[in-house]
């Protein structure tokens, strides 16, 4: 009887391990997918906040999907480009870009260290890197972001991140997939 009762303690300490580390999992996974809200009087920064943080934050290389990239932006991508980051960016045709937008896609394309593609279909934003991924409604042009009410969704579960891959991947020309 006596070793019965420490059989069944053994397995009762096997089990409540078993749980924690479940508990500890899912816990793990809490945080890694948010949505929260952008835009608009109150918030008209988070968006621009999270997107800077990602840009300056990014050690390996930086993805962009985004109909057009402003100024302001331009400026950030390039001193990311002099930290010896690339930067592959994803965006509509130059002739479907509004003209004021034209002249800062020129300044991109020549710039060492930035890859552009070319897809007519671009209608979202999202960047990311090897640690986060950001998407959104709109363009990186700080100024839209900061009147239009979006949703945000930051991805940093590292599962999803490699399905943005495998999206990503989809909308490059056969040639440059992996």
């Amino acid at each position: 009887m006596s070793d019965r009762i420490i059989e069944l303690r053994v397995e009762n300490n096997r089990l409540k391990r078993e749980v924690q580390n479940l508990e500890n999992k899912v816990l793990g996974l809490v945080g890694m997918i948010s949505l929260e809200s952008s835009g608009g009087l109150e918030r008209k920064n988070v968006l621009n906040e999270h997107l800077i943080n990602l840009i300056t934050s990014t050690s390996t290389q930086l993805n962009i999907v985004s109909p057009k990239i402003d100024k302001f932006y331009s400026i950030e991508l390039k001193k990311l480009t002099k930290k010896g980051i690339p930067i592959l960016i994803i965006t509509n045709d130059r002739g479907n870009i509004p003209k004021i937008y034209q002249e800062i896609y020129d300044d991109l394309k020549q710039t060492a260290g930035i890859s552009i593609i070319n897809n007519p279909n671009v209608r979202y934003l999202l960047v990311f890197n090897a640690e986060e991924a950001i998407y959104s409604g709109s363009s990186l042009d700080k100024e839209e972001l900061e009147k239009t009410v979006l949703i945000i969704t930051r991805i940093k579960e590292s599962a999803k991140l490699r399905k943005i891959v495998e999206i990503f991947s989809l909308m490059l020309p056969s040639f440059m997939r992996s």
